[in-house]
């Protein structure tokens, strides 16, 4: 078994297999889509029959405690709603197919489906969905002792061979090689292998496939790559939707989160459009008079042109995804070059991607405001994603992101001059100093990096002692902003 507790890093790598390798492994894969989807029918059954229980409905209403969470946990274990209860479920199923697939193995994609029904069953989730024949897959191991497996430079999987059998119809052997150049990736197949996950993906039209050595211990450190290892340099963040502010007492940013990856909202309009009339003619059956959908149990057929254009649509999120992660990536390596002390704002962002709750109008039309928020926003920035890539590398120095507590700080209405707060709208964008006119993301994360140690508050005196060399920054980063390109950045310094 694998120990949770020592530090894990994770390295990918392509798997170029020939086709008969490549057959074998799709059906694997193909196995582990019924086991998903047999444990996951399963655990949404028993997360049902709990949500009925009356004894279980009338403790919900009542007030939090630990002897009520304790019968709720008791309720939940008679109806077997728990992971080792789905890895109880899981051992026939993986019996039937126990030639291509392990015991630890089932295992892993029991857990998986019941950590999926877990936060539809605590209201963190809306809906759980089964794998179709195309989704995308994965499948992992437990330990690298067994089963899928690391050793001597390839990925084992399946029966070994015998005198009897030379090559078994489940083994499969498939070396890795990476680049002679690559010396991260060959410094790192030199630590320890915990286990071992397999993926498939489509990329381009095309069917890959990769794996992932989840290793024991740290990266290696790169050449090309400066961390600040001092944890007294404090470096402050003000993260929104779309934009991040840092502050450091080296630089004074105001960045726009993965410039790059904004989609092309008009070619992705036509493609659904496009889906939705073929759709439509493909299937009057299941469309009211006046368009809308019928209610209850439906069948759809798709046109072979329905297919091309969600295989379009699904690539052109994939690359998306791809580039914004390594914008993200890139991002935090220069954060970090700043300094080990990272403070941030405890943020909710699912409660901005909500709609508005309050009808407002418009004073001078009448016309009432949208009540959407701030969702594509995140969807197409994922600040969230940023603060985890932070996170994880200073996991590595055996640190974290220090969150300041956000109604007790009220960084965006304190003034350090005066210990004054004063609530402003969020379209103002500034804040009057005395004698100084400072941008207010900008400040906000100035205020941020220099709070107690406490978090629940600003250092004043640290302020002041910063100050000067901060309005000097500030002012340069502001000549900076307002020559550049970015439409959003200039709006926020305009």
């Amino acid at each position: 078994m694998t120990r949770k507790n020592t530090p894990t890093y994770t390295i990918e790598l392509p798997l170029n297999i020939p086709v008969w390798q490549q057959h074998r492994l799709e059906k694997k894969l193909k196995i582990a889509r019924y086991v998903y989807n047999s444990c996951l029918g399963e655990a949404l059954k028993r997360h049902k029959r709990v949500k009925a229980d009356q004894e279980y409905r009338t403790l919900l209403r009542e007030p939090k405690s630990k002897e009520r969470d304790k019968q709720l946990s008791k309720i939940r274990l008679s109806y077997g709603f728990c992971e080792y209860g789905l890895h109880y479920f899981v051992k026939p199923v993986q019996h039937k197919f126990k030639e291509n697939i392990g015991s630890f193995e089932a295992q892993k994609l029991a857990t998986r489906a019941f950590q999926a029904v877990e936060k539809l069953h605590f209201n963190k989730a809306r809906k759980v969905h089964f794998k179709a024949f195309d989704d995308d897959i994965s499948i992992e191991n437990k330990s690298n002792h067994t089963g899928l497996r690391y050793a001597n430079g390839n990925i084992l999987w399946g029966d070994k061979p015998t005198k009897k059998r030379s090559t078994p119809k489940n083994w499969l052997c498939m070396p890795i090689a990476p680049n002679a150049n690559d010396e991260y990736a060959h410094l790192a197949l030199m630590d320890k292998t915990k286990y071992v996950r397999i993926l498939k993906r489509v990329i381009r039209g095309k069917v890959r496939y990769f794996v992932q050595l989840i290793q024991e211990g740290y990266p290696p450190a790169k050449r090309n790559r400066n961390v600040a290892n001092d944890e007294n340099k404090r470096v402050g963040i003000d993260i929104g939707p779309s934009t991040i502010a840092i502050s450091s007492e080296k630089t004074v940013q105001l960045r726009e989160l993965a410039p790059e990856c904004n989609a092309d909202d008009k070619k992705l309009r036509r493609i659904q459009r496009t889906m939705d009339r073929s759709k439509r003619a493909a299937n009057p059956q299941n469309y009211q008079e006046n368009g809308t959908t019928k209610k209850g149990k439906k069948i759809w057929m798709y046109s072979n042109r329905y297919i091309k254009l969600r295989r379009e649509r699904k690539e052109m999120f994939r690359k998306i995804a791809v580039q914004r992660k390594q914008s993200h990536e890139k991002l935090a390596n220069e954060i970090l070059e700043l300094g080990s002390d990272v403070r941030v704002e405890t943020m909710r962002f699912q409660s901005l991607q909500k709609r508005a709750k309050k009808t407002t109008r418009n004073k001078k039309n009448g016309k009432i405001h949208r009540k959407k928020r701030f969702g594509k926003s995140i969807a197409n920035h994922a600040p969230a994603m940023l603060l985890a890539i932070i996170d994880r590398k200073l996991g590595y120095q055996g640190l974290s992101i220090k969150k300041i507590d956000t109604y007790a700080t009220k960084a965006s209405q304190f003034n350090h001059l005066t210990g004054e707060y004063t609530k402003k709208q969020l379209s103002e964008r500034w804040n009057d100093l005395g004698d100084f006119r400072i941008q207010r993301d900008l400040y906000s994360a100035f205020l941020i990096g220099n709070t107690t140690e406490m978090f629940d508050s600003v250092d004043i005196e640290l302020c002041n002692t910063q100050w000067d060399n901060f309005v000097k920054l500030h002012n340069r980063e502001l000549e900076h902003l307002k020559q550049s390109s970015s439409q959003t950045l200039r709006w926020f310094v305009a």
